[in-house]
């Protein structure tokens, strides 16, 4: 690379703090960050920092909120409770050190913090950056009265590009030269023996392999150092042999970075994070655990379903798939060289894990065992490898039915459905790109605003796969997304109900479509959700399912999401023959059960129970009260009764593991298809804590035998497999998938847009 290619590179790195400290001033501005987390200590004591670093604000999308909630938080949590710890062991003085600070307020809101509490332990707070965004830094702050009154007094350097003092200083330093870091941190007052945190959030991926190692060996040459790294990381997707297949998102987040100059060199070395384990070990660091940002979440930043709720009611949001796989993609690593043992000073040496509880969460293997914590998700140099590969006892070979079923076939679209009526496939609805917009075969687009809700529909022949979009009338029903659409059993025609056009704008109407008659409203209501209601409210992500009730056919409804964000618990059944709701009430639980939860984003189809009566089976899903991704089944059974409640539903809860006893990963946003009786396939979604893995991605269920087997498919593809469609094709013994697709942290939208096929 030229010297030219590099100083354009540098600029466009110091460009990303502009986009980091904005996203953050969003958070501050909607309420997610509490400005003291100290009981007692007001706002005015303790002021949120951010409005004094950010001249022009800007709201950011609801999924980036979240993301950049759960990092913000993590790095507040870690440093505070770093330096609670030096002062609760009597440490008398402690260094923190923030590598390419940008404009990041943290010591500010420190020094007030501090004041307030009248902390007894010296802390000295060194920001570091390259030299001309520092000297931007102090400009901006010098400018601005509150942070100006907050630096210290008689520094001893205190000039346009630097201040030194006892107690603040920042430097502008380029990290790539340790010599004169080294010089820096001496005038700074960092002096071996001194207990120091060393903060880098989202920095060192940018350097090379070999620089970023160089800075971390480089601290880990103090004898008292703690570390704390945030960037990203590549989980293990599929591996074929000597070949990775990446997930989409990494594929998509590689271009993204790739494009606006800020390649992640350090990332082409050091992927996953037992890459990043063995990096600390060979560094010279004697202590290191790695969390993915689900993980962090769960255990430390949000750990109660009142924290849940309280960040929910912030703001309209539904993107949990992204969510997701932005938590699998970024990691924490907190790294040290001298916990455990005694410091110069005489006090044994702050473990920040230990202090906010993580370390025993983290040493208990039953707990991490149940809440499905992999490698992947997290790992320290006390682990050791374990082999991750699946047994091929557990393993169901299957085949694709082609590699394209459909010709000439481009579908840009998530949240929509699909059902087979005959032989034909009918797509509705979804998230996308209306079909004259779109290039053809084209999958990343940039533009978010070439995206919409719709309401076209597309017929797809599935005897010679051709595929014909018909033109959206002012008759049918208003665009919309995570609705549902199931066929009548006859096979003659299929009920649209609920979806949104909108974050909070939710449809209550039933549509009937056929072939020969077109589209017929036959059902529709008020939203609202003002006390009891004998018809629903209006839902989306939610499950609909055709089936025989008393001796009716019935549209089951269950699950979803209220306009209000509110999971429903409810359970409706609209009757075929009358055109009319009916609500179904949960009989008592036996076994001191609890009532079945809230849930969206789940699946359910149709299996006779023990007396061939059709009933439910829901897998998975989101539970609302706390956001939890579940890896439960469910048998739903509904009746008619003369006792009360005379419309009921009862559930019961199945124990579904593998022949080895491993339980169901857990999963939402994916689709199921009954096979026959007793086998259920499920395909795709989103998993939590880790990423769910390409062999994890299609499993068959057998209820009878409470097992579950993993679908291995003949040869990779690269799928997101997430707000897809799928149909049971029982003529030609295939299952069709169409669609799916996410949008990955504003790095680029992927779209599955050619639609495959599996036999059965």
């Amino acid at each position: 690379m030229s010297a030219g290619q590099d100083q354009a590179t540098d600029l466009a790195i110091q460009g990303t703090n502009t986009s980091s400290i904005t996203s953050k001033r969003s958070l501050e501005r909607l309420g997610y960050l509490d400005p003291c987390h100290i009981p007692g200590v007001t706002e005015k004591d303790s002021p949120l920092m951010f409005k004094y670093v950010v001249s022009k604000p800007s709201r950011r999308s609801p999924v980036i909120n979240r993301a950049y909630y759960q990092r913000t938080e993590s790095i507040r949590v870690l440093v505070e409770g770093w330096i609670e710890e030096c002062e609760s062991r009597g440490i008398e003085q402690c260094a923190v050190i923030s590598l390419g600070c940008g404009f990041d307020p943290t010591y500010f809101r420190l020094a007030t913090l501090r004041k307030a509490k009248k902390s007894k332990t010296k802390l000295k707070y060194i920001d570091i950056d390259y030299p001309t965004l520092i000297t931007e830094r102090l400009y901006m702050v010098r400018t601005q009265d509150t942070l100006r009154s907050l630096l210290p007094q008689n520094p001893t350097v205190d000039d346009v590009g630097a201040i030194i003092s006892g107690t603040y200083s920042c430097l502008g330093i380029d990290l790539r030269n340790l010599e004169t870091l080294e010089k820096g941190l001496e005038a700074a007052g960092v002096v071996p023996g001194l207990p120091v945190l060393v903060v880098s959030e989202v920095v060192l991926s940018y350097l090379e392999a070999d620089e970023s190692n160089a800075v971390i060996k480089f601290f880990g040459a103090y004898p008292d150092a703690t570390f704390i790294l945030h960037e990203q990381c590549i989980p293990t997707f599929d591996t074929d042999g000597e070949q990775e297949n990446l997930h989409p998102f990494a594929s998509t987040m590689f271009r993204h970075f790739q494009r606006t100059m800020t390649p992640l060199k350090t990332l082409q070395e050091y992927r996953s994070l037992q890459d990043h384990r063995e990096r600390f070990k060979a560094l010279g660091w004697s202590k290191c655990d790695l969390l993915n940002m689900n993980l962090f979440a769960d255990y430390v930043t949000m750990t109660t379903a009142e924290e849940h709720q309280r960040v929910s009611l912030l703001e309209p949001f539904d993107e949990y798939d992204e969510l997701y796989w932005i938590g699998a993609y970024y990691f924490i690593a907190v790294a040290s060289t001298g916990p455990g043992t005694l410091s110069v000073q005489g006090q044994k040496s702050p473990d920040v894990l230990e202090h906010i509880g993580l370390r025993y969460k983290l040493q208990d293997v039953t707990a991490l065992s149940a809440h499905h914590v992999d490698q992947e998700t997290y790992t320290s140099l006390q682990d050791e490898f374990t082999d991750a590969t699946i047994s091929s006892e557990l393993i169901i070979d299957i085949d694709w039915a082609k590699q394209s079923p459909f010709q000439d076939f481009d579908i840009n679209r998530k949240g929509h459905t699909l059902s087979i009526l005959g032989d034909e496939a009918l797509i509705f609805g979804g998230f996308g790109l209306d079909a004259e917009d779109h290039e053809e075969a084209a999958k990343i687009f940039q533009i978010r605003g070439q995206q919409t809700r719709l309401n076209t529909m597309m017929r797809l022949n599935l005897i010679d796969g051709s595929a014909e979009t018909l033109v959206a009338g002012s008759d049918g029903p208003a665009p919309r997304m995570y609705h549902s659409a199931v066929a009548s059993l006859d096979e003659s025609a299929i009920y649209i109900y609920g979806g949104r056009d909108g974050p909070s704008k939710v449809h209550n109407d039933v549509w009937r479509y056929s072939p020969t008659g077109g589209w017929d409203p036959l059902w529709r209501a008020r939203v609202s959700n003002e006390g009891e209601s004998p018809v629903p409210k209006g839902l989306f992500k939610h499950t609909s399912n055709m089936m025989m009730v008393g001796g009716r056919e019935m549209m089951v409804v269950l699950g979803g999401r209220l306009d209000t964000g509110e999971a429903n618990s409810q359970v409706w059944a609209f009757d075929m023959q009358e055109y009319q709701w009916g609500h179904f009430k949960w009989r008592s639980f036996e076994n001191g059960q609890q009532p079945f939860p809230g849930i969206f984003s789940h699946s359910a189809v149709v299996i006779p129970d023990a007396d061939n009566q059709d009933s439910l089976l829901v897998v998975g899903g989101i539970r609302g009260s706390d956001e939890k991704v579940l890896n439960t089944v469910w048998r739903v059974s509904l009746g008619v009764s003369e006792e009360e409640p005379s419309c009921w539903v009862e559930a019961k809860e199945l124990d579904i593991r593998t022949g080895s006893g491993d339980p169901l990963p857990p999963r939402f946003g994916h689709t199921s298809i009954a096979l026959d009786n007793d086998r259920v396939w499920i395909m795709g979604g989103v998993s939590a804590p880790g990423l769910l893995k390409w062999q994890e991605t299609m499993v068959e269920i057998r209820p009878r035998e409470s097992m579950f087997q993993y679908l291995r498919t003949s040869a990779f593809k690269e799928l997101v497999m997430v707000g897809h469609a799928t149909g049971l094709d029982t003529s030609r013994g295939q299952i069709i998938g169409v669609g799916g697709g996410g949008t990955c942290f504003g790095f680029g939208a992927w779209w599955d847009a050619t639609g495959w096929a599996l036999l059965v």
